[in-house]
């Protein structure tokens, strides 16, 4: 199995199961939790009647770390190393409201810094069927029927 299909699928297996360690939380004023490690953009983009742009954020544990570099060397031993300071991933999901399905757009990689480790743009991904009982159930409950947000008053 290639670089590219292993990084097209780790985002889909991974969102199906449960988080193993702990991982730091993105900004709140961005992101919103979905399912521990998962967060997805508060700021979803519709692209068409009932489908949507969705992004979501995944912080490196030193056991994605430790994956994702060795992954990246099957194909690549320098760049495998720039992994060693793999800090979160984003990917852009492209959630159908009404068939009940997502596919992915793109997977970005950041090191500590925020500086782009590897961007793979899936143009002709085809599209899942979304899971019950999985974060990709989630994320489309999440956007594709989201609560109102209750105002605070104030006193």
């Amino acid at each position: 199995m290639n670089c590219k299909v292993l990084r097209m699928l780790l985002p889909v297996i991974v969102l199906a199961l449960p988080a193993l360690a702990p991982a730091q939380a993105p900004n709140p004023k961005i992101w919103e939790p979905l399912r521990h490690p998962f967060y997805y953009n508060k700021k979803i983009i519709t692209k068409a009647p009932d489908t949507l742009l969705v992004w979501t954020y995944r912080a490196a544990t030193d056991e994605s770390r430790t994956q994702r570099m060795e992954a990246v060397r099957v194909d690549d031993v320098e760049k495998s190393l720039k992994y060693k300071n793999f800090h979160h991933e984003t990917v852009l999901w492209e959630i159908d409201c009404a068939k009940h399905r997502f596919r992915i757009e793109e997977i970005i990689d950041f090191d500590v810094s925020g500086k782009v480790l590897d961007r793979s743009r899936y143009e002709t991904a085809g599209w899942e069927r979304i899971i019950p009982g999985t974060g990709g159930e989630a994320l489309y409950q999440k956007s594709c029927f989201p609560r109102p947000q209750s105002k605070k008053k104030k006193k």
